[in-house]
């Protein structure tokens, strides 16, 4: 009987192992055509009346 189950169990994972390649995703690589503009972004702090009290933040600021 044990002999049985191991060998119901290895042909299971051999089929599992055979399977997941086809499974498997295509990777597509893209290469950077220098066509995209970058956000020039920058850190800068702000202050403001929030609640009647001044409150300073640091916010991301792009162009």
């Amino acid at each position: 009987m044990k002999n049985i189950l191991l060998a119901s169990v290895i042909a299971l994972a051999t089929a599992a192992a055979a399977i997941a390649p086809t499974q498997a995703e295509t990777v597509v690589v893209k290469k950077d055509n220098h066509m995209h503009m970058k956000k020039h972004c920058r850190t800068r702090v702000v202050t403001h009346w929030r609640h009647h009290r001044k409150a300073t933040e640091t916010v991301k600021v792009c162009n």
